[in-house]
Order: C-alpha cells, then sequence, then structure tokens
C-alpha cells in the first residue's frame, strides 16, 4: 500500500453552507486517490429531546425521528450533487450524544477513515481561534491526517 495514497476518506457536513464544498473537495481528492469517499452527517440526540411535560409536547411527536429522516433527505440531495466516483460514494447519519467533532473521530477510526474533510465557517470567538469548534475537535483528535475546507460565512 502506498501511503501517499488515501483509502478512505471522510467528509463530515452540517448541511450549511459549507456542505457542499466540502464535499466537493473530499470528491475530488476521492477521486484523486482512487479513495472510498464516505460523507457523514452527525445527530445529537440530546439536542432534540426536550424536556417539556406531556401535555405541552405529545409523547406522539417524534421529533427525534423527523430530525433523522430530515437529515437522510439532505444527505440524498447533497449526494446527488457529486460527480459519480469509484468505488461509489456512500454516506451516513449517525446519532451521537459526544460533541460532533469527536463522533466524527471515533466514527473514522472505527471505520478505517485515512482522511477527514471538514468545513469550517470561522464563526464566533474569533473563530474558535480560527477554526470551528466542530472542525476543532476533528483536528485535535483524528488519528490521521484532516482537510480543512474554509468556507467564507454569506
Amino acid at each position: 500500500m502506498n501511503p501517499n495514497r488515501f483509502q478512505h476518506i471522510l467528509a463530515a457536513v452540517d448541511f450549511s453552507a459549507a456542505a457542499l464544498p466540502t464535499a466537493q473537495m473530499a470528491a475530488s481528492e476521492a477521486a484523486l486517490h482512487g479513495a472510498q469517499l464516505t460523507l457523514i452527517h452527525m445527530v445529537n440526540p440530546q439536542i432534540v429531546t426536550l424536556q417539556l411535560p406531556e401535555d405541552i409536547l405529545p409523547p406522539m411527536l417524534d421529533m427525534r425521528g423527523r430530525l433523522l429522516e430530515l437529515a437522510q433527505q439532505e444527505m440524498a440531495k447533497l449526494a446527488a450533487q457529486l460527480p459519480i466516483l469509484s468505488p461509489p460514494l456512500d454516506w451516513t447519519v449517525e446519532e451521537s450524544a459526544d460533541r460532533m467533532g469527536m463522533a466524527v473521530t471515533v466514527w473514522g477510526a472505527a471505520h478505517g477513515v485515512d482522511l477527514i474533510v471538514v468545513g469550517s465557517h470561522g464563526h464566533g470567538a474569533i473563530g474558535r481561534l480560527l477554526l470551528g469548534s466542530v472542525a476543532n475537535d476533528i483536528v485535535h483528535h483524528a488519528r490521521c491526517p484532516v482537510l480543512v475546507m474554509k468556507v467564507k460565512a454569506e
């Protein structure tokens, strides 16, 4: 195996303006290296678990399920905008109660990813000191190279 050739690239996307440029860069790298490309979107179930009385939020209202369904739809739309790759592009929506960046790195390590591509908006607290909090977590905790796509906020 060539150490300069990536085998499995993971692109972490969040459906913001950074998602498509991030996925496109990852697809370019995958095509260049003949690598498997996986797009991943992490959902934190704690964000949608509201602590409200049942008379305010009926138990039949499945916000978690709806959020996952919407994320699946957005991933399909995003994947459709990318070039056809060989091997074919794969995508997944995963749930984790961890911080999003940590969840991405754990998933990547468990699935043999050797490059992670992530977008950064550079918002807040001086851009989280130049990177977003998710990108920052990925850069600091990944066990493989990380390519950060700086995307200008519109």
